[in-house]
């Protein structure tokens, strides 16, 4: 705390409470200046903790939604890339990846692949498949909502009306 004296107070001189304020105005400071290093120090600890988590949010989900799967074929273990998969046909407690012109059973149920693969490209046509939405070539409209879809291998599949507006959320128009 700084304490001024006026030129009335006591018989105290000018000069030593001079000197007492000066050390006390050199002593907060330096303590200020020590806090101030303080808070430095802690801002960038928190500025990198945050590009940290930016990173993350932005390399993890890429990451984590191009997953690999090994598959059997002919007796060989095959990695597929959930980028190389055109669509997912359910086959009770198997699914049958079509990838390309190839296709490869995999001993997975179909709600258990959909909740590894990126929501942002494959979609739910009806309760028995799955398409990656970057292979849609064309929806023609049919009967009581449903529409059938035609992927660019000519592939065509149903899509359900039950699942129809999750894909107009997904393109944001009405369908």
């Amino acid at each position: 705390m700084i304490r001024l004296l006026s030129n009335n107070s006591s018989k105290v001189s000018n000069d030593t409470s001079l000197t007492a304020t000066m050390g006390t105005k050199q002593d907060a400071i330096e303590q200020l200046r020590v806090q101030f290093g303080i808070l430095i120090q802690e801002v960038t600890s928190y500025r990198q903790l945050l590009e940290d988590l930016l990173i993350k949010q932005i390399i993890s989900p890429l990451q984590q939604h191009n997953i690999k799967m090994l598959v059997k074929a002919n007796g060989r273990l095959i990695v597929v890339q959930s980028n190389d998969i055109d669509w997912i046909e359910a086959w009770g407690d198997y699914i049958r990846l079509h990838c390309n012109s190839k296709s490869y059973i995999v001993h997975q149920k179909i709600g258990d692949i959909q909740a590894k693969l990126d929501p942002n490209r494959f979609f739910r046509i009806n309760r028995s498949a799955i398409i990656n939405i970057d292979r849609i070539k064309e929806m023609e409209p049919m009967n009581h909502g449903d529409y059938l879809v035609t992927l660019q291998d000519n592939t065509r599949l149903n899509l359900s009306r039950n699942y129809r507006n999750c894909l107009s959320t997904m393109f944001n128009c009405y369908i």
